[in-house]
């Protein structure tokens, strides 16, 4: 078996002996039907091409007035299309950081991050955080003197706490008093539980200056692999940002960009149900999930945000854990791979619950046995 803790290989690993995938969140749900007949009446021919170095205009247009829809008045030069929101995160460090900087880094961390920083040649400076636990914010502050950027993800992956307004603009002054870059990783914004109409008002006063926010249709959507995302930043650190994109990404897909371009003008009510249904199957997830783990001593709660699960087990280790769910055809992600060291046993495993159906009764019969 692949290494445990890669989770892009527990994913293959699931696949390959017919478990059930709890350990990548890949929705596992069709992407709107409009939007899918939206592709394929578009003009593949004439858009099949190069297009602007910020991503095509139309998709720009959009999600300014879709933003707008929310509260929050973008202006079009603030937003550039990206190739997947970790192609915004990719640019954004390159453009700021110098060969081989220090980026903070708080664990526990997604995978993906920690993976590109190594691969960016950049050095991550870690800073943990309680696990299953509020995370106090403000504390990450003191370590934005020792770093030339910092990666803040919020809603968190994967113990899905929320910084709220009030904490990101604290954040963002204490990042341009230390010449700190911040990126604000916003890829699970649909995804905040008490907040059932995503109003996005409060990010009207944040401060951008040096700092950018990245967000994607991956998961709100169902099309990770559309590679359809976009970065919000100040119109100064936009050229920067989208003159390093475009030669590395070359501005996205524009078949993707024009597709979503016309869901987002024209099919807003047809989304916005899509976004509504996906929800309630998420939470529908969790909560038979949560009452059927309990049944084998892994506790959780539903997290304030996100469709991820933070189970505490009692066994030796979370690699038991993990094997004992392998064996019940249930593939999940042992705690500890989202730290550093990754020989730690923090006590939990996480699980997703962006998943079919059908997939949930075959989680439930499996715990029941």
């Amino acid at each position: 078996m692949p290494s445990p803790l890669s989770i892009r290989e527990l994913a293959e690993t699931a696949k390959a002996s017919g478990a059930v995938d709890l350990a990548q969140g890949v929705i596992q749900v069709a992407p709107p039907a409009i939007l899918i007949d939206i592709l394929k009446g578009l003009p593949i021919s004439e858009i099949s091409r190069y297009n602007n170095k910020r991503g095509v205009p139309e998709y720009r247009a959009a999600i300014a007035k879709y933003l707008a829809r929310r509260g929050w008045d973008v202006p079009v030069e603030n937003i550039a299309g990206t190739a997947g929101a970790m192609a915004g995160i990719s640019s954004a460090l390159l453009q700021h950081c110098s060969p081989g900087a220090k980026v903070l880094l708080p664990e526990p961390f997604f995978q993906g991050h920690a993976q590109l920083l190594k691969s960016l040649g950049l050095e991550a400076v870690h800073v943990q955080t309680p696990y299953g636990e509020p995370i106090d914010w403000k504390s990450l502050a003191a370590h934005f003197p020792n770093v030339e950027a910092a990666i803040i993800t919020t809603p968190s992956n994967p113990t899905g706490q929320v910084a709220s307004p009030e904490q990101l603009q604290f954040l963002l002054s204490a990042g341009q008093k230390h010449n700190c870059f911040l990126i604000i990783d916003e890829m699970y914004r649909e995804f905040i539980w008490d907040e059932p109409k995503r109003d996005d008002s409060d990010h009207q006063s944040l401060d951008l200056s040096l700092a950018a926010i990245t967000r994607s249709f991956s998961k709100t959507l169902s099309i990770p692999g559309w590679r359809a995302g976009w970065i919000i930043t100040s119109p100064e650190l936009m050229e920067a940002i989208s003159t390093t994109h475009d030669p590395i990404f070359a501005g996205g897909s524009t078949i993707a960009q024009n597709a979503l371009a016309q869901a987002l003008d024209k099919h807003d009510d047809e989304l916005t149900a899509y976004v509504d249904d996906l929800r309630e199957l998420c939470r529908t997830n969790a909560s038979t999930m949560l009452e059927a783990f309990a049944k084998i001593e892994m506790v959780g709660e539903m997290p304030a945000a996100t469709y991820y699960l933070l189970l505490r087990h009692n066994r030796a280790s979370d690699m038991e854990a993990f094997e004992e769910l392998l064996k019940l055809g249930l593939v999940a992600t042992p705690g500890s791979a989202f730290f550093s060291d990754q020989s730690v046993n923090t006590g939990f495993i996480r699980i997703h619950a962006g998943i079919s159906t059908e997939s949930r009764q075959r989680v439930v019969a499996a715990v029941h046995g």
